[in-house]
């Protein structure tokens, strides 16, 4: 799985790579679709049903939510007990602190997805 290795407003840079927002579905790196997201809710601060089905995909033990350098993506209490009931660890947390927790996980050898927020 691939490690994060810094973010600031608007960046993430993966292995390397500098990206936007994104999904993280094991070895994967998956670009939020911003204009999808937009059109659906009028921000990005909102997490879709596609990007849950995503997170879900390959059978994880920790999914990692990034909520922004401000903390203002919005993760729902539907989306938590689901978490909950499926006995998937979630964390949630603004991205610099959140980019923490994943490399943690993955190090530790926990099959963990993430959703990196990158902006508010």
């Amino acid at each position: 799985m691939p490690k994060i290795d810094s973010t600031k407003f608007g960046e993430i840079v993966i292995a390397g790579k500098k990206y936007g927002q994104v999904l993280i579905i094991g070895d994967k790196i998956v670009e939020r679709d911003y204009d999808k997201l937009k059109k659906l809710f009028g921000t990005a601060h909102k997490i879709a049903d596609w990007e849950i089905e995503q997170l879900l995909s390959n059978n994880p033990e920790a999914i990692v939510i990034g909520t922004g350098q401000d903390g203002l993506l919005e993760v729902d209490e539907e989306f938590k007990r689901q978490m909950a009931g499926r006995g998937i660890e979630l964390i949630v947390g603004k991205t610099f602190e959140a980019l923490e927790v994943y490399n943690e996980k993955i190090k530790a050898g926990q099959r963990a997805n993430a959703l990196m927020h990158t902006t508010c």
